[in-house]
């Protein structure tokens, strides 16, 4: 099993929000690629991933693919 990124962890057990999870991509220590990882693992729910990136979820599995 692949771990998963500490801010999909912290966001899930509610360490963080997902303003503190938007602070931490701009120090590139989480991507969209690593929330898209948690929202397929179901730790993260699609719409905290389109308040975090201001994507939809589906929109970036769509462009990624």
């Amino acid at each position: 099993m692949k771990r998963l990124n500490f801010w999909v962890y912290a966001l899930f057990y509610k360490w963080a929000s997902t303003e503190m999870v938007k602070q931490a991509m701009g120090y590139n220590d989480c991507s969209a690629e690593d929330l898209a990882e948690g929202v397929a693992a179901h730790y993260i729910t699609p719409e905290e991933f389109q308040e975090i990136t201001g994507e939809t979820y589906e929109n970036y599995k769509n462009a990624v693919s």
